[in-house]
């Protein structure tokens, strides 16, 4: 109902809610408030079959946990999760209007995964007695929200994901909600070695569901010939990559019904892959994607070469390493300031002008002194290379002393991770505020 979706629209998805706060207690100044969604939206002319439509995607998240990568992970106590993103896709034929909601959002249990200068840090669940009610509060919303719901999570059942991933199978099978169907599809080990057509297993296991489901369908006259009653709610370790993936073949199998009974299509006709609108179709599922990731990571999406092609290449993993190396400089070295941005945007640190700025306070020392001397002695290293001594045995003594050294200071880094990473300072302060 329309009040219902504005209560969702004002609580949810408008960015700027606690900027226009104190502008919209005055109704003379509505005119001068602008209401943002942040997310991703594109429109896009399209023809198929001689008949022209057009095709949207807008992605909106949910402001009422954000943040970035590793300082944002998991629900809170009120059942709010990080990276939460509704995605909805929708097909203008002329006076007939389609779409498609599908969502994804952290796995929503109470855990974290804080950057510490290693590659990839351990995942920490805690709170382990609450676990429980915090899947419950979130299931809670999403069955509000969008009726029923196929949790779909794609992490690894082995490694550093193993943990989480059997805490939350646990979860899900323990407490069973109505209306909620839980599945676990580790995605890597199936995709493993290019084996990209094993996602054909994930669609056999909810294509019934889907069509249980439906879609948004408006017919030209103006009238509500169906409506959808459930959404599938996909996740993996970070919501992005995998995500991607799998909502865009979701997506595809929906589109197909939607733009046959619109007309667009014959029952028996494909959306065929060299026709000009699976690479428009691709393309903005992939833009999508990236966008999602750079509000969460920095940086574009990986496996984006199977989104907008539908099939994995060796290029495609060499670009994903490139992302890889600039997600670890992004997540360890700037993403503190981000979240401090974030928290800023959305109220959840409320500066007063009396208050003396934590963003003034002065770093740990380590985190000049550690750096300093690892370019130092990598310098010498260098200099030693372009100016051997008279010996061989002197030269590589020399080398082998400023490479011991570099290795022994790279070590201390991951002991003093902490310091060295770009921390949330308001992060910090809004947890010691709330512990006291």
């Amino acid at each position: 109902n329309a009040e219902y979706g504005k209560q969702w629209y004002q609580r949810r998805v408008r960015g700027n809610r606690y900027l226009l706060s104190q502008l919209e207690v005055c109704p003379e100044l509505s005119g001068y408030t602008l209401p943002i969604v942040y997310g991703v939206l594109s429109i896009t002319p399209c023809s198929l079959f001689g008949k022209s439509f057009d095709f949207i995607l807008f992605s909106r998240r949910n402001q009422n946990r954000v943040g970035v990568r590793y300082f944002c992970r998991g629900a809170d106590e009120g059942g709010h999760v990080a990276n939460n993103v509704e995605t909805e896709q929708i097909v203008r034929f002329g006076d007939h209007i389609a779409s498609h909601v599908n969502t994804r959002g952290s796995i929503p249990l109470y855990w974290s995964q804080r950057s510490n200068i290693t590659y990839k840090p351990f995942v920490k669940l805690f709170n382990q007695d609450s676990q429980k009610d915090a899947y419950v509060k979130h299931l809670q919303q999403q069955i509000a929200l969008y009726g029923k719901n196929i949790c779909v999570s794609l992490i690894d059942d082995k490694g550093k994901e193993k943990e989480i991933c059997n805490s939350f199978t646990y979860i899900a099978n323990q407490n069973p909600l109505p209306g909620v169907r839980y599945i676990h599809f580790d995605f890597h080990k199936e995709c493993s070695k290019m084996r990209w057509e094993n996602l054909g297993k994930l669609m056999d296991q909810i294509t019934e569901d889907l069509d249980k489901f439906g879609y948004f369908y408006r017919d030209g006259s103006g009238k509500t010939v169906s409506t959808q009653s459930g959404v599938v709610r996909t996740n993996c370790i970070d919501c992005l990559d995998r995500t991607n993936v799998v909502q865009g073949l979701i997506a595809k199998y929906v589109l197909t019904r939607q733009l046959r009974q619109m007309g667009v299509m014959g029952e028996g006709d494909e959306i065929l892959p060299s026709s000009q609108f699976e690479h428009v179709f691709k393309n903005r599922w992939a833009d999508n994607g990236d966008g999602i990731a750079r509000q969460y990571t920095g940086t574009p999406a990986l496996k984006s070469d199977y989104t907008r092609t539908g099939v994995r290449t060796r290029a495609g993993l060499l670009h994903d390493g490139y992302k890889s190396m600039q997600r670890y400089v992004q997540n360890n070295f700037l993403d503190g300031a981000r979240q401090d941005s974030y928290d800023l945007l959305v109220g959840n640190h409320r500066y007063s002008a009396t208050e003396e700025s934590p963003l003034a306070a002065p770093r740990h020392p380590i985190a000049l002194i550690l750096p300093t001397a690892i370019a130092i002695f990598f310098a010498l290293f260098l200099l030693k290379l372009v100016m051997p001594e008279e010996t061989w045995t002197s030269q590589l003594s020399h080398l082998a002393l400023y490479t011991g050294v570099i290795v022994a200071l790279l070590k201390q880094c991951v002991v003093w991770g902490d310091y060295l990473v770009d921390q949330p300072v308001l992060y910090l302060t809004l947890a010691k505020a709330k512990s006291e």
